[in-house]
């Protein structure tokens, strides 16, 4: 049977042509280390392919926005414990200065402390990340939302709000990425308990002025109920009923107060009151009448329940102070201190500054317990991504162990297919018929 020659030569070009192909495939599959380069390569592998690759878009996707989310949460965390660091030497300056062996000049320096201590909560309250005051809630802020008022600071002000800012939703979970200063500094407590601020204001100006603050122990009406201050004193459901002076007035409750006039001269005013006409109202308007003269100023905290007398040192007697007579007691039913000084100031402050520490470690406890919680998923979700990884490396990565020997071997046929192409072509009719 005779083969045309045309036949040998397309039989040939065919061959080179498969060689070719295989070893171009060959050669980028060594080049660009992938095996799966279009769906023709592998078409029973595309789609597990596309959908890790889908998978792991969205897990570094997750990655990118628990980072994120930690970075926030982490900037909340170190301004809590800056705030701690804050309290917590503020409660040293307080058990230093509850004493009266410190000189005026010894008082002053922990005093200059505090006001600084002061400063630096204020800054921490006005912390940010990525442009966002993290203690200010949802609200739009333009400059800072915590400010001083007054040089020295007497009070701040606070443009934020109470809204917690920020949801990174995990797995059907909300995690809030912000922390109310409600909650970090027990600002504007519903209890009515002071903020930071406050209370490193007070032992700032107890500190240095001699400042005092006599205030109720105790809230003074059945724990649940609300004392309007407009109402008669023998409607308060005082927690010790106010008892009346004898000799005397029935229902007559008497006490006095001796405390400093601006020239800092001691003075002394007596009060009484009808426990059947008088009302919280009365009482601290009398004491605020007598201001001038006893350098003690008087409110009502609604709030908190409790009647607070500050000013300079002042001492109260419950009366009367004749002998043989039995005194009212004022300051058992509300709850006061007789004598109010620095010493004892200091001490009774040191109470409402392990308050707000309490209030400070509870929120860094809860944020503490979400940078754990997306931590260990963050860890959960990068160690999918390498699992998936490798999974689409499996499929797409080229063999080179495999694939090496496949391309020098088709390399060699190709060269020999070359070859005997070359020789084919060199040959004439006469050769054949020789």
């Amino acid at each position: 049977m005779r083969i045309a020659t045309s036949t040998i030569y397309a039989e040939q070009t065919a061959a080179i042509e498969n060689l070719s192909a295989q070893y171009q495939n060959y050669g980028q599959q060594l080049s660009t280390g992938k095996s799966l380069n279009f769906p023709s390569d592998a078409p029973t592998d595309i789609g597990l392919d596309l959908s890790t690759k889908a998978t792991i878009s969205l897990e570094n996707q997750a990655s990118n926005n628990l980072r994120d989310s930690l970075g926030e949460l982490t900037t909340t965390d170190s301004s809590l414990s800056s705030l701690t660091a804050i309290i917590q030497s503020a409660r040293q300056l307080a058990i230093q200065g509850a004493t009266d062996t410190l000189t005026p000049t010894q008082r002053l320096t922990l005093s200059n402390q505090a006001d600084a201590l002061l400063s630096q909560a204020i800054g921490v309250a006005n912390t940010s990340y990525s442009g966002k005051f993290i203690f200010a809630g949802t609200a739009q802020i333009i400059g800072q939302p915590v400010k001083a008022i007054g040089s020295p600071t007497a009070a701040v002000s606070f443009s934020g709000n109470f809204e917690t800012s920020g949801q990174l939703v995990v797995n059907s979970r909300q995690f809030p990425l912000t922390t109310t200063i409600r909650d970090g500094f027990n600002y504007a407590a519903p209890d009515g308990s002071k903020d930071v601020f406050t209370v490193l204001r007070d032992l700032r100006d107890t500190l240095a002025k001699g400042i005092v603050i006599d205030q109720s122990q105790a809230q003074l009406n059945v724990p649940g109920t609300v004392i309007n201050p407009a109402a008669l004193l023998n409607r308060l459901p005082l927690a010790t009923k106010l008892t009346t002076a004898a000799p005397g007035p029935p229902n007559q409750v008497l006490f006095s107060i001796d405390g400093h006039d601006v020239s800092g001269a001691p003075q002394s005013f007596g009060f009484t009151f009808d426990t059947t006409v008088d009302s919280v109202n009365s009482v601290v308007a009398a004491i605020n009448a007598q201001t001038p003269l006893l350098g003690v100023t008087a409110i009502f905290n609604a709030k908190t329940q409790k009647l607070v007398l500050s000013g300079g040192p002042f001492h109260i007697t419950d009366g009367p102070a004749t002998a043989g007579s039995t005194p009212s007691n004022f300051t058992q039913a509300f709850s006061l201190t007789n004598n109010s000084d620095p010493v004892q100031t200091i001490s009774t402050q040191l109470g409402d500054i392990d308050k707000v520490l309490n209030v400070n470690l509870t929120a860094r406890a809860a944020v503490g317990t979400r940078i754990q919680t997306l931590s260990a998923i963050e860890n959960q979700n990068s160690t999918s991504i390498v699992d998936n990884t490798k999974i689409q490396s499996q499929i797409e990565d080229t063999d080179v162990a495999k694939v090496s020997p496949q391309f020098v071997q088709t390399q060699t046929a190709l060269n020999a297919a070359y070859a005997v192409t070359v020789k084919l072509e060199g040959k004439t009719l006469m050769d054949y018929l020789g």
